[in-house]
């Protein structure tokens, strides 16, 4: 490490523990968990490498169950990225810097009680999702999980589908997420059962139509996470309809990771 860099109290170094590349635009990594370190499912965190002697940070949700000793991470390859260029390269013999603490706005207790939960998705925006959906009080709090993912092509479903199967051989989760968990996977291009963007999904009623489930209303609640105008897009549509934006100090209908949105 460079002598003129020094972490702050703040961070740590976690160890990379297992890399797997699932396109050649998709990659997750674990690291070891720094000691006492707690988050809420849903939550990111700040992670960072040292890149041409500067430390260069970008926020992650972390897809670990809670209740997991170590840290899971899924990522994009950003063409000429300042940071995923570098992060895609990084191996078992790579340390990442993690900061101590995590954060976020993409929490079920900001939302009030209800029947049904909708996690809206695209992309690596799955990632928060795969911990929410592994923590049993997310089925004691709802009656129905139903989560929503579109990508471009079936091949980035490929991480989603792998920890799915994962979390379902633990015993502990699929007692919880039998007859509760709903998957609906979606393509935009290519063929697959469905097609066809969220907002469009939700618009058209093809998305109810397709789950044979009973029309939107006051008792569902809703988690989004993906790209920028996704989330923008889902978020007005919500508003539309007439759900309001929860928050922890103020819960509501719907919530999304602010920190992704500028």
């Amino acid at each position: 490490m460079n002598n003129k860099l020094k972490l702050s109290n703040e961070h740590t170094l976690a160890r990379v523990l297992e890399i797997k590349h699932y396109t050649k635009a998709l990659f997750s990594f674990k690291t070891t968990r720094p000691n006492n370190f707690k988050f809420k499912p849903g939550e990111f965190v700040m992670i960072g490498l040292i890149i041409k002697g500067e430390f260069i940070f970008r926020a992650y949700s972390i897809c670990s169950s809670t209740w997991d000793n170590v840290l899971e991470f899924y990522s994009i390859k950003v063409p000429n990225g300042p940071f995923t260029s570098f992060l895609q390269k990084i191996t078992t013999d790579s340390s990442i810097i993690i900061k101590t603490k995590s954060t976020g706005t993409l929490v079920l207790n900001a939302l009030t009680l209800g029947k049904r939960l909708f996690l809206l998705c695209t992309g690596t925006g799955i990632a928060p999702f795969i911990s929410i959906i592994s923590e049993p009080g997310t089925y004691i709090k709802y009656n129905e999980v139903i989560l929503v993912l579109t990508c471009r092509y079936s091949q980035e479903l490929q991480y989603f589908n792998y920890k799915v199967k994962q979390m379902l051989k633990q015993p502990y989760i699929k007692l919880y997420a039998r007859n509760k968990l709903r998957l609906y996977l979606s393509t935009t291009k290519g063929s697959y059962p469905y097609s066809g963007r969220i907002t469009w999904l939700i618009k058209s009623g093809m998305l109810i139509a397709d789950l044979k489930a009973y029309n939107f209303n006051r008792m569902d609640k809703f988690m989004i996470c993906g790209s920028q105008q996704m989330i923008l897009d889902v978020v007005n549509l919500l508003r539309s309809i007439g759900y309001l934006e929860g928050a922890i100090n103020n819960p509501q209908d719907f919530v999304y990771e602010r920190a992704f949105v500028s």
